[in-house]
């Protein structure tokens, strides 16, 4: 090759790899498939999640990328149609991640399928895990790992501290738990006719025609047109504040009135002083806080 079809050969390389043709350089000799990928930093240019969009159904479900000017030799903007988001032709089921539009992004591009992939985002907007089984998102607390001692524990070995905090979701429920490093524990078990929420000896259990509140052996429920304090089978009812007020001040007023015949004539009775002061009193061993009906 001559020199002027060596120069024109490295322009074409540097206008179609960018920055690239200097990694591709700098790699020790023996590197396998050094250039048949290309990593590229850029932005987010558009996102193709409207099928009213003409490129939608080209398009769908992928992003443009756009290169920053560093990473290439071209004069004009250099816009990478169509980027996966996933190791997947399409954006159903699985693991997506959707990034914020105009953000930074890396993409892996295949030079022999020509197929793109984003693999590193600054921002995103939606963040999908979709299993087939079983999806566990958690963290464990593990003692600090000593850096200045040779004889420490190294990382897998370290004891867990006892505080942890996990997310299990499977087709049929998903279940949170919150540990300490006192042995004491939080859940939610929610179901598709149930949530229970346990912490310790108190329980609230949640279905579509009741709610349980249980602690230790007192429990409150309530269900459609019926409340019950105490115990779930109680069968004692309450009484109604007012009309017991009303009552008692009627059943007093009368006591008031009675007369009792004497020697003398008749006269009310000696402790009809009483009547009265227990009639002002009525009305403050009414809740002010607490109501039923």
């Amino acid at each position: 090759m001559n020199n002027n079809s060596l120069v024109i050969h490295n322009a074409i390389r540097k206008i179609a790899l960018g920055r690239s043709m200097e990694r591709i350089n700098m790699s020790p000799d023996g590197m396998s498939g050094i250039g048949t990928a290309r990593m590229i930093h850029g932005y987010v240019s558009k996102i193709h999640d409207d099928p009213s969009d003409e490129e939608f159904s080209d398009y769908g479900g992928t992003v443009d990328v756009g290169e920053y000017p560093d990473e290439t030799a071209s004069t004009e903007p250099v816009i990478h149609k169509g980027v996966l988001l996933s190791a997947a032709t399409n954006s159903e089921g699985g693991f997506l991640i959707v990034p914020t539009l105009f953000s930074d992004v890396t993409i892996f591009m295949d030079a022999a399928t020509r197929y793109a992939y984003v693999v590193n985002f600054s921002h995103v907007d939606i963040i999908r895990l979709d299993a087939r089984k079983e999806a566990v998102i958690g963290v464990t607390e593990i003692d600090e790992l000593d850096a200045e001692s040779d004889s420490a524990p190294d990382y897998d070995e370290l004891e867990p501290t006892g505080n942890a905090a996990s997310t299990k979701y499977t087709a049929g429920s998903v279940t949170t738990s919150v540990k300490n490093d006192k042995e004491k524990e939080a859940t939610t078990v929610i179901e598709a006719e149930s949530i229970t929420h346990t912490v310790d000896k108190s329980t609230v259990t949640q279905t579509a025609d009741k709610v349980v509140q249980k602690v230790n052996s007192t429990t409150i429920a309530v269900a459609d047109n019926k409340v019950t304090l105490g115990d779930e089978q109680a069968t004692e009812p309450l009484v109604l504040g007012n009309e017991l007020a009303q009552l008692m001040l009627d059943f007093l007023t009368e006591c008031s009135k009675i007369m009792t015949p004497t020697l003398m004539g008749t006269m009310q009775p000696l402790n009809f002083p009483n009547f009265i002061s227990l009639t002002s009193r009525i009305q403050k061993f009414l809740s002010k806080t607490c109501y039923t009906k």
